[in-house]
């Protein structure tokens, strides 16, 4: 049985994967940037779509997380991270969860 928090907490997680879901499938969209809060700071998921192909091919995802302000500026010296050099998705929703695991290694305390 699914409790009541477990629901809110899939539609809510729906709801944030619609903007990267929408990057596959709408040609002229190159990227998006959803902001979440972690441990009491801010931080921003951004899922970019590239060509390394060209434009005929299949585009390829990656990712960036940066610290944010409440302005939603970079955090000077803040904590930031991105999917390793040569590592590309096919799907933004995969690239999306990767970007998760790399926010929860940046915030997780050591």
């Amino acid at each position: 049985m699914v409790d009541c928090f477990d629901r809110i907490a899939v539609q809510m997680t729906e709801i944030a994967l619609e903007p990267v879901r929408m990057l596959q499938h709408r040609p002229m969209l190159a990227a998006v940037s959803l902001r979440t809060p972690s441990g009491g700071q801010r931080y921003e998921i951004t899922i970019a779509k590239r060509f390394p192909d060209g434009p005929a091919a299949d585009p390829v995802y990656v990712w960036s997380v940066a610290e944010i302000d409440l302005q939603g500026s970079a955090t000077p010296g803040g904590r930031a991270c991105a999917s390793a050099p040569g590592a590309t998705f096919r799907d933004p929703e995969a690239a999306y969860w990767d970007a998760v695991s790399g926010l929860c290694a940046i915030t997780t305390p050591r």
